[in-house]
Parts: C-alpha cells; sequence; structure tokens
C-alpha cells in the first residue's frame, strides 16, 4: 500500500474527508499536464480510502441464506466449526454431515458484536442440523428406532422375540410391519441398545416408577394409577403378580408397546361339559333349604382349539375341532318355599339335632326361664343341623360354652350349646342332617347333654313346637 494511502488510514474518518477536499482544490489550480498525472493518484488513494472506509473488518456466518453469527474473521468461523462437528460426530459415534448451505462474508460490525469462540460454537449448534447415518426399524411404514449399527438392530428384534415365555409348538412373530432400513437421521434422533430396548416396551409415553410398600398388592397398585393388571404385567416382563417383594420397582406405563410379539398354537384337550340346574319347588323344606332329587353329571368332549397369545397374555381362542364322548345330565334340586316355620302338626318340621330324650323343657325352671330344651345325649354323640342354613356363630358363648348358631332365613337361628367340639365355621353353607358338632358339657352343664334352641325374630319359641 503506497503511504499516502497508509497515512490516510490513520486519519480519523472526519479529517480524511476534509483532505480529499483539499487535495481536489488543489489539483484544480494546477496546470493540465500535472492535472493528469495527479488525478490518477488521487483516484488510488480515493479507492485505497473507500475500502479502509467501507471494507469488511469481520466475518458473518450465513446458514441458508440467514445470518446466524458474527466471528473475528473467516478462519475462526471455520474452526468453530471443525471443532463442533468433531464434538458431534464423537457424540454420535460415527462421523456426521451437516444438511445445510454455509456461507462467510465480510462484514463491518463493531467489536462488541463479534463472538468469541465458545459463543460461536454454541449460536452455530443451534443453527445447524448434524446428521448421521443408521439403522431404522420401521413399524407398519413408518422409522420409529434409529440404532447406530445394524447388527443392534437386529439384537433388538432377536431380544424382544425371546422376552416373552413359550409353550411348545409356539414361533413368536410380530403384529406389526417390521422393516429394517440404512439411512440418515439427526444424531438426537440415535439411541443406545438399552433406550431403544425401553422404549419398544413401552412405547412413548412418560414412565411412572412405583415402589412396592409393605401389604400392596398388583390390584392395589392398578386401582392407584387407573390403569389394569394386564398393563402392568407387559410393562414388567418377567413380573409374577403374586409374588411381589418390598422396595420391588414396577413402571407403570398406559401406552401400549411399539412392537407387540404374538405367537399361536393348537392345543388339544378333554373337557367338562357343565351340568344345568332344575330348580323345584317344595313346600316342605324351609326356604334357604335344599335337596338333590337328581345329581348333575357333567358331560366329557374333546376339543382342538387355536390358542393366540399376545406379549405372554392370552387373548383369543378360537375353536378348531370337537368331538362329543358324552352328554351331561341335569341336576334336579327341590328348594324350600316356607318362609315361616309351621307349628307342631305343621307341613314343615325341624330336624331332631341329636339321639336322645329331653331333659329340661323350655319355660321356667328354678325361677328363671329356660329358652330352650336340653337333650340327654352320650359324651362325643352327633349334633346335627336341624334345617339347611347359614353358619354365624361358632365359638365360646358364656354359660353356653361352645356354642354354634344358624341362620335358616326369614328371622329363624337355631342355636346348639354345651359342645364338646365345633365342626363348622362361620359363614359355611350347611344342609339338614349334616355333623356341626359333638355333645359336651362345656359351659354351666351338670354333665354331657345338648341345649338346644329357637328363635323366631330374635325371641325364643319352644323347640317342641317344631320338632
Amino acid at each position: 500500500m503506497p503511504p499516502e494511502s497508509e497515512g490516510l488510514r490513520r486519519l480519523p474518518r472526519l479529517d480524511r474527508f476534509a483532505f480529499i477536499s483539499v487535495m481536489r482544490q488543489w489539483l484544480s489550480r494546477q496546470p493540465v499536464y500535472r492535472r493528469v498525472g495527479l488525478g490518477v493518484a488521487l483516484y488510488l488513494i480515493l479507492a485505497l480510502s473507500a475500502y479502509a472506509i467501507f471494507g469488511g473488518n469481520a466475518c458473518a456466518v450465513y446458514v441458508d441464506g440467514n445470518m446466524v453469527a458474527v466471528a473475528d474473521d473467516e478462519k475462526s468461523a471455520k474452526q468453530a466449526l471443525a471443532e463442533l462437528t468433531r464434538s458431534k460426530s464423537d457424540q454420535a459415534g460415527c462421523p456426521v454431515v451437516i444438511t445445510e448451505e454455509i456461507d462467510y462474508r465480510g462484514i463491518r460490525v463493531d467489536q462488541k458484536e463479534m463472538l468469541d469462540q465458545e459463543a460461536l460454537t454454541e449460536r452455530l449448534g443451534e443453527s445447524l442440523t448434524f446428521k448421521a447415518s443408521c439403522t431404522s426399524i420401521l413399524i407398519n411404514g413408518e422409522a420409529r428406532v434409529f440404532l447406530k449399527h445394524k447388527e443392534d438392530a437386529e439384537y433388538l428384534l432377536a431380544w424382544l422375540k425371546g422376552l416373552y415365555p413359550l409353550e411348545p409348538g409356539e414361533n413368536p412373530m410380530f403384529k406389526e410391519k417390521i422393516e429394517l432400513a440404512e439411512g440418515s437421521t439427526e444424531i438426537n434422533n440415535i439411541m443406545d441398545l438399552e433406550s431403544a430396548k425401553k422404549f419398544v416396551l413401552l412405547g412413548t409415553n412418560k414412565v411412572t416408577e412405583y415402589k412396592v410398600k409393605e401389604g400392596d398388592t398388583l390390584w392395589d397398585i392398578a386401582r392407584a394409577a387407573r390403569m389394569d393388571i394386564e398393563q402392568i404385567v407387559l410393562s414388567n416382563p418377567g413380573l409374577n403378580p403374586e409374588r411381589l417383594s418390598i422396595d420391588q420397582v414396577l413402571c407403570l406405563s398406559k401406552e401400549s408397546p411399539l412392537i407387540n410379539v404374538v405367537t399361536k398354537r393348537q392345543v388339544t384337550v378333554d373337557e367338562e361339559i357343565p351340568y344345568s340346574v332344575e330348580v323345584q319347588k317344595d313346600d316342605s323344606l324351609l326356604f334357604g333349604e335344599q335337596r338333590i332329587i337328581c345329581k348333575g353329571e357333567p358331560g366329557k368332549r374333546t376339543v382342538t382349539y387355536e390358542i393366540v397369545r399376545e406379549n405372554g397374555l392370552e387373548t383369543a381362542r378360537e375353536v378348531l375341532a370337537e368331538e362329543l364322548i358324552s352328554e351331561p345330565r341335569t341336576e334336579v334340586v327341590a328348594k324350600g318355599s316356607l318362609t315361616m316355620l309351621a307349628s307342631r302338626g305343621g307341613t314343615a318340621r325341624l330336624s331332631r339335632p341329636c339321639s336322645g330324650r329331653v331333659l329340661s323343657p323350655f319355660g321356667m325352671r328354678n325361677g328363671r326361664m329356660h329358652e330352650g330344651v336340653d337333650i340327654g345325649a352320650g359324651y362325643g354323640s352327633t349334633v346335627m343341623a336341624a334345617a339347611g342354613g347359614t353358619v354365624t356363630f361358632t365359638g365360646w358363648q358364656g354359660g353356653y360354652g361352645k356354642t354354634v348358631e344358624i341362620s335358616h332365613g326369614s328371622g329363624l337361628v337355631t342355636l346348639y350349646a354345651h359342645l364338646s367340639s365345633i365342626n363348622v365355621n362361620n359363614g359355611e353353607k350347611v344342609e339338614r342332617g349334616q355333623k356341626i358338632g359333638l355333645v359336651g358339657a362345656t359351659g354351666r352343664a351338670d354333665g354331657p347333654h345338648l341345649h338346644f334352641e329357637v328363635r323366631i325374630g330374635g325371641n325364643p319359641r319352644n323347640p317342641a313346637n317344631y320338632l
């Protein structure tokens, strides 16, 4: 650069314009032959001055035509891009490519608008798209899972097929159409193998983890999470629904798996055909009592099923063939219809609860009300239900000793006291004549005997009128 131009660049901007103006006035006063030479020199000085005044002092980076950052110079911008590309390649585990078009242009800006190397790298990272080659798993034609290597994708699919236990004759296959494709995608879409496994199993829904507490059942957890038990089992392969352990962590997800494993198999089994029950009304029995007139028998058949299972759970069962071996026989049952016990001489009576004579009748005894009858029987003799019904109490009851109470419906209750042992449980259904205990002398008793009471609507009645 000529010395004159170098000196001009060092002038302040306003002084430069003043200098040029003075030079033009001075040139106008010179002879023609000197004007030509001096004009050429002045032209060069003006060109150099214009560059000095208006030329670039920085480098603007353009991405697809849009300016995204300003660097000190093009070299700094390219160096930042190279470092960013190297970092993204390390992240992806393979070389990456940039999809946008990048341009560098000189620009004059204030020093404060220029980005340092770290800020420049960050700005470029936000503005550029980095892609890497990968293997995509296509589910029904849509790329949903992206892995670095084809071997990882093949391993994932094989792992999924072997995840659920197989029955003999089952061949696992995918419910969806599954394909592998080579291509590229944004590096943020590429997963490692373990993340891809969870993604395929649980879908896109946000997964919630639940730690099992003491007393938890799978039904309680499913109800609290508003999920089906089957969905929890699907989300936790290998889970035993009957054996949860404290602090066991369950994955709760309402999304269906991205890929479902389906199996089909045929099985041939011998089955019982349930028999039907025909009920007949019998006015001689109390309400709630029943008597089998003709015992039913199940039929038999040989059936071939096609069983479909999805992710280890049976979802369909279709009958392919059936051979009848024997027809079922209908059971005929007589059920009582009498809602209130008849008095002595009526059509329905209670059976005697044990053999023996009445030692002490119903009524006043020694100035106190004796609310039942005492039936003499040997120690250990069988005590039977006087009618069919439901056991409502078993156990020790004050002066009664070991006691059983049976409800027969319509407010009718019978009580059996002073037993030596009890052979039924609370809530158990009993039939007329069924053994419920043994005669004893527990409680306030002078010797072995059965104290038997009949109560209707909670009021004691004389058992002699109903036996």
